[in-house]
């Protein structure tokens, strides 16, 4: 099994999005074992919206389209369709993202946003992490090739490791999952067409930050704590990811 974030000495992941068709059941995914924040964050200028999934070194973010308009003027404005992601079943597009952030010695406590009972995190600072201002796309052709997963670095402020505290007992309640997952460990991306992958992709597979299954139907592919006994497959609600543990 190739090892999560061993590969470049300067970036690891730091978390991954998904596009999806609409508001994720929440309700239901609890049932059958994850916990999701319980608030969605608002994406203005890029016309989404997401919900969140802690795990402890990682979350994943399931993004949906809620004013087309405003997300077709920011498609024109970055060259990110959200839209056209969010309907990959029917666009040949894929729906992941892949966000790295340059590695840390861990949490800058001073950094950390308000964290209230309801596990918020600070809403302003993940809501803006998508922004075509506040990262940076590893390269045009990654940016404008929709079939494979958009790549990009975004900044200390708004990471992972500088956002969540597991000595917090707000945080450590959003990573305690049902189902007993902890560390994600291994990523899996499946592509629909093999040709023409931009360096940045190639560089994270070359890495072993990611396997890619290629030629294959758009999913993700999540293994944790190292373990693939059991299987969690969401694609029958509208979430191409399966979770291995």
């Amino acid at each position: 099994m190739t090892k999560l974030l061993i590969g470049s000495p300067l970036l690891e992941i730091d978390h991954i999005f998904v596009c999806i068709k609409s508001v994720p059941d929440t309700a239901l995914l609890r049932h059958l074992g994850l916990v999701c924040s319980d608030y969605s964050l608002s994406h203005p200028q890029q016309g989404t919206a997401s919900n969140l999934i802690f795990f402890e070194n990682s979350y994943i973010e399931l993004i949906w389209v809620e004013d087309e308009d405003m997300s077709e003027i920011y498609a024109m404005r970055s060259g990110i369709d959200f839209l056209a992601r969010s309907n990959w079943e029917n666009s040949s597009t894929s729906p992941f993202g892949i966000a790295l952030h340059q590695k840390g010695d861990g949490i800058n406590s001073d950094r950390l946003g308000r964290v209230v009972g309801d596990h918020r995190l600070n809403s302003e600072r993940l809501s803006n992490h998508n922004n075509t201002d506040s990262f940076i796309n590893f390269a045009a052709s990654n940016l404008v090739n929709q079939i494979e997963p958009l790549c990009f670095v975004i900044p200390e402020l708004v990471s992972f490791q500088n956002l969540f505290d597991p000595s917090m007992e707000t945080h450590q309640r959003l990573t305690n999952h049902p189902l007993g997952i902890k560390k994600l460990t291994n990523i899996r991306v499946a592509i629909e067409k093999s040709s023409n992958f931009s360096d940045p992709l190639s560089m994270l597979e070359e890495s072993g930050m990611i396997e890619i299954e290629r030629d294959s139907y758009p999913a993700l592919e999540l293994t944790f704590d190292y373990a693939s006994n059991h299987s969690l497959d969401l694609q029958a609600i509208g979430i191409p990811i399966i979770l291995k543990y």
